[in-house]
């Protein structure tokens, strides 16, 4: 019986795994490259993950990537983050990118009549 080699991808891909880890967020700040994020807990600056929030009744995600995290003095366990977005693809409609300067377009908008 001749068995087939694995490859050394092959074995890195048998020990992928998912951490989920659910905290309370709010978005502070958002540009088309990434957002500030005021959270309940720490983040790893280099965590990368799906950042998901309802906006305007719509679940809407993307990929990003912690890049600071600095407790906000005073103001017990919150903390600033940010956050840049990932272009692991293209934004698509439900992508929390899209929706968030589609948010920023109508408040600008509302602002300018």
């Amino acid at each position: 019986m001749i068995e087939p080699q694995r490859s050394a991808e092959a074995s890195v891909t048998d020990r992928l795994a998912v951490l989920a880890r659910d905290f309370q967020a709010r978005i502070l700040n958002c540009s088309p490259t990434g957002c500030l994020l005021e959270t309940n807990a720490p983040l790893e600056v280099g965590t990368v993950g799906t950042l998901r929030f309802v906006i305007d009744g719509r679940e809407c995600a993307d990929h990003v990537q912690v890049v600071r995290c600095q407790p906000i003095e005073g103001a017990g366990p919150l903390y600033q983050v940010g956050a840049k977005f990932l272009w692991t693809t293209a934004a698509s409609s439900d992508s929390l990118r899209r929706a968030l300067s589609r948010q920023i377009s109508t408040q600008a908008i509302r602002l300018v009549q």
